[in-house]
């Protein structure tokens, strides 16, 4: 229904006054849609600057928030704000009791709706009051009063004391049931919780400083238990996802989900978030396994899995001092297979040739060259595990307990044999490359660092 406008008051009737701005801002509150005439419009800022510069209360009730004559300006101020205050409690009490009787998105929705409703209408009732504003806000902020605040922002923290305190959980408990929903496959109105979201984060007002905003309330009532049911749902996927899948599996599933959860930032969560959020399911689908993943390290090697070592490095190198106990099983492996290729060709004894051995210590360096370049990134501390391996496989396998000098004796024979070859039967660049690769072999001699 349409609020009906009463007859323009008497600049100096408050009581009238008031009842006239009352129904123009209950218009404006519930009406909007139907669209402000130029004249109420006119009519209630004009009334608005006549309730504040009145200095008389003509018909005002006794003992009520109007009472009292002959007041300054200043304290008529006070009367029209805290009018507002009353009329905006009143309102918003109404909301608060017609949400009772909705649940999940349809709760969303209607919050979302009566949200969008009374912060546009917000900004128009702020504008009507412009000279409250301007003046006796004004003054009263510059002399430091607290929990005095602009006429937009006082409907803000208005709808935080008197709805949103009683709402915001079921709200919250709504969108976490959706988001569920989300991550066990089905299609969500993803703009729903965006508009929770940006509500939310409205609702942060600096308690020191009413000009300035903070994230304390999105914070509190929406990442806390955002995260906590993030962290619940996660291990409980994980824990049966591991009993009934290999551990490769898991890794690719861990992989998708971390994934999903950036994106799920993007679409409709806060960026305050995304550190948060990823240190959540960093530390539940990772760190919670990571002696599951690391169990599985030495079965990857033994096969050959880059494309899974791979997965595995990067997804221990997301947790601190994930890949520590990798580095160790790393080193260890490369060591045992340049003591095990050296051993398979040491039955030529005294008459072995020079390249089989160096072919037999390049193959295995060359291998785990690879390996650590395209699994392990490159990354330096592998590459410090597997100089390590190959030091100790070139100083102490089967070919050093002939003699101190047989396995640099070798080294230095296929060298030479390689320099005196023609350009004709090796082209210069893998002579080079071959070159390149026996003085690495030599480094790694016991006593060069």
């Amino acid at each position: 229904m349409p609020t009906e406008m009463p007859a323009t008051p008497n600049r100096e009737d408050l009581g009238a006054t008031w009842k006239y701005l009352e129904a123009g801002v209950s218009k404006i509150m519930l009406n909007l849609q139907d669209g402000v005439d130029m004249i109420t419009y006119m009519g209630v800022y004009t009334a608005v600057h006549n309730f504040c510069t009145s200095q008389k209360a003509v018909n005002a009730p006794h003992g009520g928030t109007i009472g009292g004559a002959h007041r300054g300006a200043h304290l008529l101020g006070e009367d029209l704000y805290n009018n507002l205050i009353g009329y905006l409690s009143k309102h918003l009490k109404t909301i608060n009791e017609a949400s009772q009787t909705h649940t999940d998105e349809a709760l969303l929705t209607f919050y979302i709706r009566e949200w969008d409703r009374y912060t546009t209408a917000a900004k128009y009732i702020n504008h009507l009051f412009k000279y409250l504003n301007r003046h006796w806000v004004k003054r009263e902020m510059d002399e430091g009063k607290k929990h005095i605040y602009d006429v937009y922002t006082l409907h803000l923290v208005r709808w935080k004391e008197d709805l949103f305190t009683s709402v915001h959980e079921n709200v919250m408990a709504s969108v976490l049931r959706m988001v569920e929903r989300q991550r066990n496959g089905e299609t969500i109105e993803q703009a729903q919780i965006k508009s929770i979201v940006d509500s939310f984060v409205s609702l942060g007002l600096d308690e020191t400083d009413s000009t300035k905003s903070t994230l304390d309330v999105y914070r509190f009532n929406f990442e806390k238990p955002f995260l906590e049911a993030t962290t619940k749902y996660y291990q409980n996927e994980s824990k049966q996802f591991v009993a009934e899948n290999s551990v490769v599996e898991y890794m690719k599933k861990a992989e998708l989900r971390l994934d999903e959860e950036k994106d799920r930032v993007g679409l409709y969560l806060h960026p305050d978030i995304m550190n948060p959020l990823m240190r959540t399911c960093q530390q539940v689908l990772i760190a919670e396994h990571s002696a599951l993943l690391r169990d599985e390290f030495q079965v990857l090697l033994d096969n050959d899995r880059q494309e899974d070592l791979a997965r595995m490095y990067k997804l221990l190198s997301r947790i601190p001092d994930g890949l520590e106990p990798l580095r160790t099983k790393f080193e260890a492996h490369v060591r045992k297979s340049g003591l095990s290729a050296v051993a398979k060709v040491t039955a030529a004894g005294d008459a072995m040739e020079p390249k089989v051995y160096v072919d037999a210590l390049l193959e295995v360096h060359a291998q785990y060259q690879t390996l650590v370049n395209q699994a392990f990134m490159g990354e330096s501390e592998f590459v410090r595990s597997l100089d390590n391996a190959c030091r100790e496989f070139v100083n102490r396998n089967d070919v050093c307990k002939q003699g101190s000098s047989k396995s640099p004796e070798l080294l230095a024979k296929y060298t030479d044999s390689l320099l005196k070859k023609s350009t004709k039967s090796a082209e210069e660049a893998d002579l080079e490359n071959m070159l390149t690769q026996i003085v690495r072999a030599q480094d790694n001699r016991e006593g060069k660092r």
